[in-house]
Formats: structure tokens, C-alpha cells, sequence
């Protein structure tokens, strides 16, 4: 499964990988339009291999050749890698699956969220009923800022 994760990822890459080559057949003048298809591409970039492979392909099943694969090449390349990539990867993902020890963790943090959302609900209710809400400055705990007292004040504070 993992090994699926990874060409997943790789056909992905291919596919980035190809949507930047496109600039390399644009540089051609008169080839490519808005979306270039994959044969121009590989032609533009291995015009060799390109006429290998079909030279072979017609020696075995010259049928295969002409209706099938020229259909298949008339896509842009990035999306030939790119669809059979994101599917690999959203298919085979690590975690995917969760244990049941997961799928109690998971509950956990989701009932801790919703506690805090209950918990703002209910401070923001408090302080549509007109009352005084959250003063700080009446806090007085031991994160509270420090207070600025005059010299001879109680000596909570230090002055400069």
C-alpha cells in the first residue's frame, strides 16, 4: 500500500514536471495552443523516442497505434500523470484506516473542541446579558500584568 503511496506521489511529480515543460513547446512557433497535448510534448522533447515507441507498437498491433493511443496522447501530459497520481495517493494514503485506539483519540480531541465552542457560546451569552464580561484588570492571578505603584504603595508593583 505504501509502495502505491509513493508512485502516486511520483506520477504527480511527472505531471508538474510536464506542466512546466509546456514552455518548451510554446517556445516553437505555430505549436501549441492553450493546452498542449502529450504527443507534441514528447515529440518536442524526444522526437526519437516518440518514433521508436510507434514504430514497435505497429509492429506488434498496428490497430493499437492510430485509434487507441493517438487518442490517449491527444491529452495534455499533466493530466495522463497527474490523474492516475492523485488518485494513487488519495487511494492508498497512510492513515487512511484508523485503529480503534485512533478512532478514540480522535473522539477525545473532537469532544474537547466542542467544549471549547460551548464554552464561548456560553461567554459571549454572558456578556449579551449586560454583564460586566471579562475585566482583566480585575484579575488578579499570577499571570496577571504587573501593577505600576507609586513608591510607598503596598509593594505589589516597583515603580521607576
Amino acid at each position: 500500500m505504501v509502495l502505491m503511496f509513493y508512485l502516486g506521489g511520483v506520477l504527480l511529480l511527472v505531471a508538474f514536471a510536464s506542466a512546466a515543460a509546456e514552455v518548451v513547446v510554446h517556445a516553437y512557433p505555430g505549436w501549441g495552443g492553450i493546452l498542449t497535448s502529450a504527443y507534441d510534448l514528447w515529440y518536442t522533447i524526444w522526437p526519437g523516442s516518440l518514433v521508436v515507441t510507434q514504430i514497435r507498437i505497429e509492429k506488434v498491433m498496428p490497430a493499437l497505434w492510430d485509434p487507441v493511443i493517438l487518442t490517449v496522447l491527444a491529452l495534455p501530459a499533466w493530466v495522463l500523470f497527474g490523474v492516475p497520481g492523485a488518485g494513487l495517493v488519495w487511494l492508498y494514503r497512510p492513515g487512511r484506516f484508523l485503529t480503534q485506539a485512533e478512532r478514540d483519540e480522535f473522539r477525545r480531541h473532537e469532544e474537547g473542541v466542542f467544549f471549547h465552542d460551548e464554552l464561548n457560546r456560553e461567554a459571549l451569552s454572558r456578556t449579551e446579558d449586560g454583564s460586566s464580561g471579562d475585566n482583566v484588570s480585575d484579575y488578579d492571578g499570577p499571570l496577571a500584568p504587573p501593577r505600576w505603584n507609586s513608591p510607598g504603595d503596598d509593594g505589589q508593583g516597583t515603580a521607576l
